[in-house]
C-alpha cells in the first residue's frame, strides 16, 4: 500500500475550513437538510428524491429545532426489511407511519462539530460512506453541512507534475492532487490487490478470488427488488450490480462456463433508485415487492464505472467531478470488483480508526463513535 501523510495540518478544524467552502443561506440550508420529526416516511422519502440527497436531518420543533436523528437512503432501505415493518412486503402501506420510526436516533447518527478536526472529519469515510456531514451546535441544531467533495477539492494538494508555488492558496491546487500523488503509477488493479491482499488464499489468483468475490455483489435483472433490498442490507451493501445470462456464451460437452463468465453486467441498483421508486409509488412497496431489479435499475450506459487497467488518477476524478462512492470495475461486461472513495483515501489516513475515537471520547464527532462500528462493505 502506498504510503503518506495527508497534507492538513493535525490542528485544523471544520470551524476553520467552513468559510471557505461554498456559502449556503440558514433558510436554505434547513429547506434542503432538515425536515420535522412530525411527517411521515412517505415524505421524507420524496424528499431525499427531490434534493437528490443521502440523507436529512430529523429536528423536533418543539425543542426549537434541536436535531433528534437522521433518516438516510439507508435508513429506508432498513426499514423496508426489518420485521417490524414488514408491512412493506405484505401488500400494506406503511409509508405513512412517522419517519421516526425509520430514523436514526440522534445517539446512533454521523454528526461533527465545529471543533472537530478536518482529519477526524476525512478518516470517518473509512467507516462510513457519506457525500455530507451535519455539523451540530453545542444544542443540537444544525449550523453547517460539510461536503466532502468541497474538502477534497479545497485541500487536494498538489501533484508530483504541479509544484506548489509559495504564498498560493490551497483552493487554487488541483483538486485531489495529493491523492493522485499517493498513488502515482498505480491502476485498478493495484487497488483492488491492496483491499483484497490479506483474505487471498495461497495458490489462488487475484483474478480468480474478484470472480468468486462478486457474485456477492450482483443479482439477476429478473431478481425482485424485494431480494435486492433484504440481499442489500443482509451485505451492507450500498448497490448491487445488476446481471443477466450471456447467450452469446455457450455450455458444450468440452467447456462449462463459470458464473461469472455466464452473466454480462447491464446494470446497477443503489439505495438512490430504492429511494426515487418509493417516491414515486405513494402505496408504498409492499404491492410492488415483486417487480423486477431491471424496471428500477440504473442502465450500464449511465454509470460512472472503471476498467481494471484504469489508472487511480481517473479514479480521483471521476469520484471528485461525479460526486459519487463507489466505481464499479468493469472489463466489458464483467465485473471485476468495486472501489471505493474510501479506498483510494485509505493510504492517506493510516490512524483513522483512532483520529475518530479520539474525537468522540472529547465530544467532537456524534458519541456513536465511541463503539467500534463495524466498516461497511464497499464491494470485492
Amino acid at each position: 500500500m502506498p504510503a503518506a501523510t495527508f497534507p492538513i495540518s493535525p490542528s485544523l478544524t471544520v470551524a476553520d475550513v467552513t468559510p471557505r467552502l461554498r456559502k449556503m443561506k440558514e433558510a436554505e440550508m434547513r429547506a434542503r437538510f432538515e425536515i420535522d420529526s412530525g411527517v411521515s416516511v412517505a415524505h421524507a422519502v420524496k424528499h431525499l428524491a427531490k434534493k437528490r440527497l443521502t440523507f436529512v436531518c430529523v429536528t423536533d420543533s418543539a425543542q426549537g429545532g434541536r436535531v433528534i436523528g437522521m433518516f438516510s437512503e439507508r435508513d429506508y432501505l432498513r426499514y423496508q426489511v426489518r420485521a417490524e415493518a414488514s408491512a412493506f412486503f405484505s401488500g400494506m402501506d406503511a409509508t405513512m407511519e412517522p419517519v421516526t420510526r425509520a430514523m436514526s436516533a440522534a445517539e446512533r447518527m454521523l454528526s461533527l462539530r465545529a471543533e472537530t478536526t478536518v482529519h477526524t472529519a476525512l478518516s470517518m469515510v473509512q467507516h462510513k460512506i457519506w457525500r455530507h456531514l451535519p455539523i451540530l451546535d453545542d444544542n443540537e441544531r444544525l449550523t453547517a453541512v460539510l461536503d466532502i467533495r468541497e474538502l477534497l477539492q479545497l485541500f487536494g494538494g498538489r501533484t508530483d507534475h504541479q509544484p506548489h508555488t509559495p504564498g498560493e492558496p490551497s483552493a487554487a491546487l488541483a483538486p485531489g492532487g495529493h491523492l493522485r500523488s499517493v498513488w502515482h503509477g498505480k491502476c485498478v488493479a493495484d487497488i483492488l490487490r491492496t483491499k483484497r491482499r490479506e483474505k487471498i488464499v495461497e495458490g489462488t489468483s487475484l483474478e480468480l478470488y474478484l470472480r468468486t468475490r462478486a457474485a456477492t455483489h450482483t443479482i439477476a435483472a429478473s431478481g425482485t427488488i424485494e431480494r435486492a433490498a433484504k440481499q442489500m442490507a443482509r451485505e451492507r451493501l450500498t448497490f448491487l450490480v445488476v446481471v443477466e445470462e450471456d447467450a452469446r456464451v455457450k455450455t458444450t460437452e468440452l467447456y462449462v462456463p463459470s458464473p461469472f463468465e455466464k452473466n454480462r453486467v447491464v446494470g446497477l441498483v443503489n439505495e438512490r433508485d430504492f429511494v426515487r421508486f418509493g417516491a414515486e409509488h405513494d402505496d408504498g412497496l409492499g404491492k410492488h415487492a415483486s417487480t423486477p431489479v431491471r424496471a428500477i435499475m440504473t442502465p450500464l450506459d449511465q454509470i460512472e464505472r472503471v476498467s481494471i487497467t484504469d489508472s487511480v488518477s481517473k479514479c480521483v476524478d471521476i469520484l471528485i467531478a461525479k460526486n459519487v462512492r463507489h466505481l464499479p470495475v468493469i472489463d466489458g461486461e464483467h465485473l471485476f470488483g468495486v472501489v471505493s472513495l474510501r479506498d483510494v483515501l485509505r493510504p492517506m489516513l493510516p490512524d483513522a480508526r483512532e483520529s475518530v475515537l479520539a474525537g468522540a471520547e472529547h465530544g467532537h464527532v456524534s458519541a456513536v463513535w465511541r463503539k467500534a462500528q463495524p466498516a461497511d462493505a464497499g464491494g470485492p
